[in-house]
Formats: structure tokens, C-alpha cells, sequence
């Protein structure tokens, strides 16, 4: 069902908010730092290269809180103000699937991420993220929404 890539990945700059969240509040989390992400980078004279993204690595084994590291990929990471931090994405392999529909039913996209690195002995290395090529507030229709889902890993 999920056609999975296998990439090697060059660093990425990244400018970031980081919090710890709530799985019911990750949709208004989201809303504002990448509003609060995007004035900071244009303030800073920083060029946005890319659709914004988050990286979770939850903290429960009920996937009811986040540690979310939330932005838009970078030219070159600006120094931050505020809650604003330049970060990363990391260098290296990383297995890739594109997920199309509503944020909430992701879970099999994921689940077929892992059967794919199980099949060829692989390990997670470090959180997942996801891309977003879709704005919500452009195309209402959670059912058109692409989704690019990233998690690195070791061989």
C-alpha cells in the first residue's frame, strides 16, 4: 500500500519552535509556531527553502504527549529570538513514504515504515519527521492532503 524509498539525506537548516504538546493540541501548536517561525525568518533576512515540517518523539506509550520540534527548512539558519532556534535535520539514510488523507489516520503509513526496516535488519535512528505539502487553510479537504513522512535510521 505505501511505497517506502530509501534516501540519503544531506544536513538541512532548519529555524524551529520546540515543545512539549499535547496530542490534542498539536494542530493549534502547529498554527502558531509555523506563523511564528516564518514572521522570525523573514525578519532575519533567512531564505525558507522548503514546506514546513515537525519532528515528534513521543513520550508516553499511550501517544497521548510529544516532544515536537516544529519549522521551515533554511538557506541558512539565522540566529533565533525568542522561542525561535535554528536546528537540523540530520545527514544520512532515511527511509521516506508519502501519506495522503487526514493527519489523524497516519498510524499505517508509519506502521509500514517499520515493516520496511524490520525486512532489511534496520534500526530508527532518532525521531521521525513529517513534511507538509499541503496548507489546510488553502485545500479544507483532509482527504487531498500529501504528507511526506521521514525516519532515519542505521543499517
Amino acid at each position: 500500500m505505501y511505497e517506502i524509498e530509501e534516501r540519503t539525506l544531506t544536513e538541512q537548516p532548519t529555524m524551529v519552535v520546540g515543545g512539549k504538546v499535547k496530542l490534542e493540541d498539536i494542530p493549534a501548536f502547529l498554527g502558531r509556531v509555523y506563523t511564528t517561525v516564518e514572521r522570525q525568518v523573514q525578519e532575519c533576512g533567512a531564505h525558507v527553502i522548503g514546506a514546513p515540517f515537525a519532528r515528534y518523539r513521543c513520550l508516553d506509550s499511550e501517544f497521548s504527549e510529544f516532544e515536537i520540534e516544529a519549522g521551515v527548512p533554511v538557506l541558512l539558519a539565522a540566529p533565533g529570538h525568542g522561542e525561535v532556534h535554528a536546528s537540523s535535520l540530520p545527514a544520512g539514510p532515511a527511509a521516506v513514504t508519502i501519506y495522503v488523507g487526514p493527519y489523524q489516520r497516519m498510524e499505517p503509513a508509519y506502521q509500514a515504515i517499520e515493516e520496511w526496516l524490520r525486512e532489511r535488519g534496520a534500526e530508527p535512528r532518532g525521531p521521525a519527521w513529517e513534511v507538509y505539502h499541503t496548507d489546510p487553510d488553502e485545500q479544507p479537504d483532509p482527504a487531498t492532503w500529501h504528507t511526506e513522512i521521514f525516519q532515519p535510521f542505521t543499517a
